[in-house]
């Protein structure tokens, strides 16, 4: 404590001025951050020399936060933690970007749950130990800060704090002004990742923070949007349509023994390694995707996300909806989906009379799938906790090939047609760049990365994406002898995290993957690049289906040069304002989301010796048995046989619930009372 009243005595003596003090530490505080985010000096010196106006506008920006400290006595340690909470936000962003593309944003201050649960997955044991015990430094450090160190001495003039800290935002909400008017700032970001090297991190984080939802258009109204919608319901109009010169009227068909069943499938960071320039790769991993890609319609699609955010490519595709138009950074499934329903292709075609179904060989819980697929219209989800899987990668991740055998059970459990969203995660990172048990004879061999350990770490994702190429091929084979007409939409969710720029690839965007459309039956080929957003709609229109506003904006109006200046007008009727689009009413209903196809039941309960025999249907490895509310010890030894280590008494009740690694329970038996 010493040492810390010592330096901020002579910090105080240069500056004498508490006022220039402020100013000093806030760009110290914004090299230090930016110095984290960049991880190079010489890049932080080249963006001062680039951006002055911008790096003094997130210096002032780090200052006005500054300047709660001196409306405090204890200003030392004020200071201190203020600098401190700083310090720690660039230093989580250094984190995350060594982890994903995408920095650090407020939202995913709400996905820490999420974010806990891989953790293990991301870091080794002893990492996580240090970063507790790096916590618990703090905390101690930070109380005994404010016991110890000395507080200030003279008295303090609130009305001169008063007058620097209004002068301060003053400045700092006239530069936000002129700078957004002049272009060295935006409000909103295409590319987040270079936005946040663009415009600096105080400013991005804080905009984050701040800037959430969908900015209320400028000429919203009843009118306009009446307006539109009446342009929307008109016949459709779409390139297939287009015939003699004119636009023809095109009706919505009846769902019929002729309508197919429509299977999305999201492939977790899949993406064709060949687009990395200067790299060998041994073989081809992904021969079976290819030979898709040249016999069915394809092409790019370009998603919101790199090296993460799956569920915001997911919301794209499921809504048909921009994420360009939300807060930067932001996940819907964590905001807006937490208090509404959404216009989906679930309640599209459930108004068609298909069934919807959700599917995903990872936690149920995981971005709250299991609330926020109700607000999308999913009848069921099958998560990994419903699953028989005996295959993980070597880090822990299901292998896709137990998706096969899930998918065919929804349609083979059904009358009416299906429509099945299934969200692969296999190619999931971390990719470790050592050799680890499981991967040291590696079927295909990578070179020419920039060091031999990210080599290593190459090798391990394209080995996990020829499986997963294995698997694509299996399941359009067991989808080709399948009775029904069925439609296969294959796509990756995002690059995976290798840190790739633009110029790194072939196709020069690190923000585009590729999809196929495939089908049992004949489908005409009419490749197209295509937004996450347009990929629903595209589709449709492919099966000549048009319901649902969204799928009919698309279809109708992606050629007019007001298209995205009307989709965001609809997007913010339909999620914040005054539901014209639907007459006032919001007509879609959250569903009462099942978990898994097949219900879990209990049939018998005996004694077998020391254990308790429990006799029932569908357990898997994440069943536990609860006696009276209570869970007791559960082993698993197929999916009709639990056992159980406690002593019973008659009348006890006993149920089985589904629980997943953070220990919620995901659904549960009705109670059997044991005699």
């Amino acid at each position: 404590m010493e040492i810390i009243r010592k330096l901020y005595q002579k910090i105080e003596k240069i500056c004498e001025n508490p006022y220039i003090f402020v100013i000093i530490l806030g760009i110290l505080l914004n090299i230090g951050v930016e110095m984290l985010s960049r991880k190079s000096l010489m890049a932080v010196l080249f963006y001062m020399v680039n951006s002055p106006f911008v790096f003094l506008y997130n210096s002032l920006l780090i200052s006005l936060t500054l300047t709660l400290a001196l409306l405090i006595k204890r200003r030392i340690f004020s200071f201190s933690f203020l600098s401190a909470i700083w310090l720690g936000l660039g230093f989580v962003n250094s984190i995350l970007l060594v982890f994903r593309t995408t920095p650090f944003t407020a939202v995913d201050i709400l996905l820490v749950k999420s974010a806990y649960a891989i953790m293990n997955t991301y870091l080794r044991p002893i990492q996580i130990v240090l970063l507790v015990l790096l916590c618990v430094f703090l905390f101690i450090f930070i109380g005994i800060l404010w016991w110890k160190a000395p507080k200030h001495k003279e008295k303090i003039s609130y009305k001169k704090v008063s007058i620097f800290i209004g002068s301060l935002f003053l400045t700092v909400w006239v530069y936000s002004i002129i700078g957004i008017k002049v272009g060295f700032l935006a409000e909103n970001f295409g590319n987040i990742g270079q936005a946040f090297l663009d415009y600096g991190f105080p400013y991005c984080f804080g905009n984050s923070l701040l800037n959430t939802g969908i900015d209320k258009p400028k000429d919203y109204s009843p009118e306009v949007v009446d307006e539109l919608i009446a342009e929307v319901k008109k016949p459709i109009k779409h390139e297939n349509a287009y015939q003699n010169g004119e636009y023809q009227e095109v009706f919505q068909p009846e769902v019929g023994k002729d309508t197919p069943n429509i299977i999305y499938l999201q492939l977790e960071s899949f993406f064709d390694p060949f687009y990395v320039k200067g790299i060998e790769i041994s073989e081809d991993p992904i021969p079976n995707f290819r030979k898709l890609k040249e016999e069915f319609t394809s092409g790019f699609l370009n998603v919101p996300s790199v090296g993460a955010g799956t569920a915001n490519t997911e919301f794209e595709v499921i809504t048909g909806m921009n994420l360009d138009f939300f807060g930067p950074g932001e996940y819907p499934y964590k905001t807006i989906l937490k208090e509404t329903t959404c216009e989906s292709i679930s309640y599209n075609m459930k108004e068609l009379g298909y069934k919807a179904h959700a599917i995903h060989n990872n936690d149920g819980t995981f971005y709250e799938r299991n609330k926020v697929f109700s607000q999308l219209g999913f009848d069921t989800f099958t998560s990994l906790e419903y699953m028989q899987v005996n295959d993980f990668t070597p880090m822990g991740w299901a292998k896709d090939f137990v998706l096969t055998e899930e998918i065919e059970k929804i349609l083979k459990s059904t009358q009416e047609k299906d429509v099945i969203y299934t969200i692969s995660v296999q190619g999931h990172g971390s990719y470790p760049q050592e050799e680890i048990k499981g991967i040291e004879e590696r079927k295909i061999e990578v070179k020419g990365m920039k060091t031999e350990e990210e080599d290593r770490a190459f090798g391990y994702y394209v080995n996990q994406i020829y499986e997963m190429d294995l698997f694509i091929k299996e399941l359009t084979d067991r989808l080709m002898k399948f009775p029904e007409k069925t439609v296969l939409i294959l796509y990756g969710d995002h690059l995976p995290g290798f840190g790739f720029e633009g110029e790194d690839l072939r196709n020069g965007d690190i923000y585009q993957t590729e999809y196929v459309i495939w089908s049992n039956f004949e489908l005409e080929k009419q490749d197209k690049d295509l937004e996450a957003y347009q990929l629903s709609a595209y589709v449709m229109s492919l099966l000549e289906l048009y319901n649902g506003i969204l799928t009919k904006y698309h279809q109708a109006f992606e050629k007019e040069d007001s298209y995205l200046e009307g989709l965001k007008l609809l997007q913010y009727d339909m999620l914040y304002g005054d539901l014209e689009v639907y007459e006032g009413v919001n007509p879609y209903q959250k569903t009462d989301l099942t978990m898994g196809i097949f219900p879990i039941t209990i049939k018998l309960v005996k004694e077998e010796g020391d254990k308790i025999f429990i006799e029932g249907e569908n357990f898997t490895e994440f069943s536990r048995v609860s006696v009276n509310g209570k869970y007791v010890e559960t082993k698993y030894r197929s999916s009709d046989i639990l056992y159980i280590f406690t002593d019973l008494k008659e009348g006890d009740e006993i149920i089985v619930h589904q629980v997943g690694k953070d220990n919620i329970s995901l659904g549960e038996t009705k109670p059997f009372i044991y005699s």
